[in-house]
């Protein structure tokens, strides 16, 4: 891929320190080179005609699985590919999955120039089967290694890589030079078998999302810890979890809709609707189930606000026969925050990545019912990468009736044997969006128009993401504090933008130009028709 060095890996500024981010809305308004975005009010003063849309990536497929022995059945994947400047290649660590009782996971690394085309090399450190000749590598104690990151700017270089190791009741720093050899820091974090972890570069904060219970939540939630050095970590506070009332709510009918929809895949195991008054067995332990939960949450700096991506997660019936867990599907949502408290939650809570269905298939159709958010995105340049993991299932579906009794393989069809039995169940998918483009301003054949809140003036040009749809155009018009148009910068003399690139300089015929305004406190009014706005700067 040409231009390697345009990749930015934006990796996640988990939630939370007073310090990470001061609340905007206390300072005044600069307009300059970072990219405004709407998917708030923050820039805007009124808007007529215009609603909000939150787009969804495109789906790209997987990119990473199991394929060799020693990777198991199925893989698992916590962060995002992480950019390696000097060697030019993006690495990933996955951890090997196997479904026989007494075989520990593995951990491996792949690598790739451009994101989308991996490698396995053989590093010669692991012995599989009487050999080396594997992409595998040891972790401390032979504990689960997740959540690593790339420091670049650590001046040790035997502390480049880090991450998290998982031990009984929680979670200790270990760092590594090569990604390969690591050692374990003196450190313990308190954490449930889920979470996540990253690294604010800007700031150098390393934050820790931790799952812990709050009572003020549902089911799963998580507590954050953040540290600067990697060593010392803050006391862990509350970071996110589903509300109790519109969560909950919107819950049964999500599963409700799922399960009637024949186009997509079932959770194995299902309890009865609770409409119908359905108890549980008396005796028997039951995990909730028919409600929303956070399974895990991870946040990611983009152009001076954060983005949340919620894996929600809806239990649907028990685990059986075990009772030790819930059966349930996974769909990913999107939240934004300017000061790292609270939360929106954008596009009305609907799904922002949703699962595939079955038209697709079966083999090959990772991402049906279990989707996994990553903490992390990667910008290159016109687009913006989402890595995300798929899983076939949450139970082994293959094996069991829905009542938990043992299925004999002998009575897998065709198909069935070559989904469950002959592929793998699990894969790092990748999905793509516009730059910005998350959620945008939209006017139809009617033109609706914003005007901004006053603001600075920086930079020589204005330039705007606007996608225009056919006979669509879009205007800007200056305006001074008092919302009076400037002359020379009227919405007459605005030539009218066209197109779909996501740079597009705003011009006015004869001899105004935005560089004349330096200095000054102005206002935006912004014409749209058959357009939507993304976002805006100065250049």
């Amino acid at each position: 891929m040409k231009n390697l060095a345009l990749f930015t890996t934006l990796i996640v500024v988990s939630f939370v320190s007073v310090s990470a981010g001061a609340a905007e809305d206390n300072e005044p308004i600069r307009l300059d080179s970072r990219r405004r975005l709407f998917l708030d009010d923050f820039m805007i003063d009124r808007m007529r005609g215009l609603t909000r849309k939150m787009h969804q990536p495109v789906k790209r497929g997987p990119v990473l699985k199991a394929e060799q022995p020693w990777e198991g059945v199925y893989i698992g994947v916590f962060s995002p590919p992480m950019w390696i400047p000097d060697e030019g290649v993006f690495k990933q660590v996955y951890e090997c999955r196997y479904d026989k009782r007494g075989q520990r996971n593995r951990y491996a690394l792949a690598i790739s120039k451009d994101g989308v085309h991996w490698q396995k090399p053989e590093l010669g450190l692991v012995e599989f089967e009487g050999s080396k000749a594997n992409n595998l590598f040891p972790t401390p104690d032979n504990r689960r290694l997740v959540h690593v990151v790339f420091d670049l700017d650590d001046p040790d270089p035997k502390r480049r890589y880090k991450g998290l190791l998982t031990v009984p009741g929680g979670r200790v720093p270990v760092v590594s030079p090569d990604c390969l050899h690591w050692r374990k820091l003196d450190a313990r974090l308190p954490s449930a078998d889920a979470g996540t972890m990253a690294f604010d570069r800007e700031k150098r904060q390393f934050m820790a999302m931790l799952k812990r219970p709050n009572p003020d939540t549902v089911g799963r939630s998580y507590d954050v810890s953040f540290s600067s050095d990697f060593v010392n970590w803050s006391k862990p506070r509350f970071m996110f979890g589903m509300d109790k009332e519109r969560d909950q709510k919107m819950a049964v009918d999500v599963i409700r809709r799922r399960l009637a929809n024949p186009a997509l895949a079932k959770p194995l195991f299902i309890d009865p609707d609770p409409a119908i008054g359905w108890r549980r067995p008396e005796g028997k332990r039951h995990v909730p189930t028919w409600q929303a939960e956070c399974y895990n949450f991870g946040v990611i700096p983009y152009e001076g606000i954060y983005l949340g991506l919620i894996t929600a997660y809806y239990p649907t019936g028990q685990r059986l026969p075990e009772r030790s867990n819930a059966d349930g599907f996974n769909l990913i949502q999107l939240a934004m925050s300017r000061d790292l408290k609270e939360w929106r939650r954008l596009g009305d809570r609907q799904p922002f990545l949703e699962p595939s269905p079955l038209t697709k298939g079966l083999v090959g159709n990772y991402d049906r019912l279990q989707l996994a958010a990553y903490n992390g995105i990667i910008q290159h340049a016109d687009e913006v990468r989402f890595y995300y993991g798929g899983l076939k299932r949450r139970v082994p579906q293959h094996s069991r009736w829905p009542d938990g009794g043992p299925r004999d393989p002998e009575t897998l069809s065709e198909s069935e044997r070559a989904d469950w039995l002959e592929d793998t169940h699990s894969a790092m998918c990748l999905a793509v969006l516009r730059r910005d483009g998350f959620v945008s301003l939209r006017a139809g054949e009617k033109a609706g128009q914003l005007t901004t809140k006053p603001f600075g003036v920086t930079g020589d040009e204005l330039m705007l993401n606007v996608d225009m749809h056919e006979g669509g155009n879009t205007k800007v018009e200056v305006l001074d504090e008092d919302s009076n148009p400037i002359r020379g910068f009227d919405l007459s003399s605005s030539v009218p933008l066209r197109g779909q690139s996501v740079e597009q300089t705003v011009t006015w015929r004869g001899d105004a130009t935005w560089g004349q305004l330096k200095g000054r406190k102005v206002r935006l009014r912004i014409q749209l028709r058959n357009a939507d706005l993304y976002s805006l700067w100065t250049d």
